[in-house]
């Protein structure tokens, strides 16, 4: 008796729904099992975007400048993991080479790679809804504000490890080395004071310089920034020292980055809020300056025009009294006549 043509053809059907079956089956546990021994790239999570979020659903709504600083920080945030995945993918090639890691990370910097590119492409969206084109710009501004903060965390750590080392090598009794490279001796002599020169008046605002004083004391007259303040500074060199108006003293190079740019991120709260109260003192004394120096200027100006009037009216009398006196002359009569 022969075969009918429907059981081959039923038997490959019923094989192919039973992989089917299978694999789908497989699928759904094996993404099962990876969602729940699943590992992000980045435990810490994305405090930034949480923080631009709860921001832009806030009510009352932030203002706009908090929002495009929130934004500004969560692009900040993506350069630095843009820097980390770019060295981490090298590293992850040579160890997926040698096969010292499975397939099973390297799936997880894919995804992780994925989630990146998603959220670089949310905050550029974000940015142009403040302003069109600004997406195009976030983040090369962002990895310019990176770098600077990290070339300013570098500044501001080399007096906290020199003073480690140095108190490392007083511990063990050891002399402590002092430098080959003599700092060159400062312009003015110690216990003369540094001035605090104000903005130009086109500026619009104060300019913050520090600029050393005449040996006579008191401001630098007609400086390069406009009036200014004098600080006390006591020490040279590497000991230079200035007073604050609220008795904190700093090192002279510190004074102008103190008061243009941000504080440093390490520093004691105390510490902070006194600096911030140096700053809001300073500041208030510019202000006084050049405001003084505003009304000098004006009072000045006055005399100059009063000065010119009172000449100008000088010249013009006595070009009137020049022109108003009559020409004399003198007639000589003499008597030869009569004895002719």
């Amino acid at each position: 008796m022969a075969l009918s043509i429907f059981v081959p053809i039923g038997y490959v059907a019923t094989l192919v729904v039973s992989m089917l079956v299978f694999s789908r089956i497989y699928r759904r546990r094996s993404a099962l099992n990876m969602a729940k021994s699943y590992q992000p790239w980045f435990p810490e999570g994305h405090e930034a975007r949480d923080i631009y979020q709860t921001l832009v659903a806030a009510d009352p709504p932030a203002p706009e400048a908090v929002l495009k600083a929130a934004l500004l920080n969560r692009a900040m945030t993506d350069v630095r993991r843009i820097t980390r995945m770019r060295d981490d993918k090298q590293a992850l090639g040579t160890l997926l080479e040698k096969g010292s890691i499975g397939d099973e990370t390297m799936a997880r910097f894919a995804l992780a790679e994925k989630e990146l590119e998603a959220e670089i492409l949310d905050v550029v969206s974000e940015a142009n809804t403040f302003r069109e084109g600004w997406g195009q710009l976030i983040f090369p501004t962002a990895s310019e504000m990176v770098a600077h903060l990290k070339h300013k965390e570098v500044y501001y750590e080399i007096q906290r490890q020199r003073a480690a080392e140095v108190k490392k090598l007083e511990d063990e009794r050891k002399p402590v080395p002092k430098a080959t490279v003599e700092l060159p001796p400062l312009v003015t002599p110690s216990g003369t004071k540094i001035e605090i020169q104000g903005g130009p008046a086109a500026a619009g605002g104060p300019a913050v310089a520090g600029e050393p004083m005449p040996p006579g004391g008191g401001p630098v007259p007609n400086g390069p920034n406009g009036p200014g303040i004098s600080l006390p500074m006591t020490g040279s060199g590497a000991d230079a020292r200035v007073t604050l108006p609220n008795g904190l003293q700093i090192h002279p190079a510190q004074l102008a980055a103190i008061m243009q740019g941000p504080l440093p991120p390490n520093l004691a709260p105390q510490q902070a809020a006194m600096l911030m109260q140096a700053r809001a003192q300073l500041q208030e004394l510019q202000e006084q300056a050049m405001a003084q120096a505003q009304a000098q200027g004006h009072e000045q100006d006055e005399e100059t025009k009063a000065v010119s009037g009172a000449g100008e009216e000088t010249l013009s009398e006595a070009k009137k009294e020049t022109n108003a006196a009559p020409a004399s002359k003198t007639a000589t009569v003499e008597d030869g006549g009569d004895d002719a």
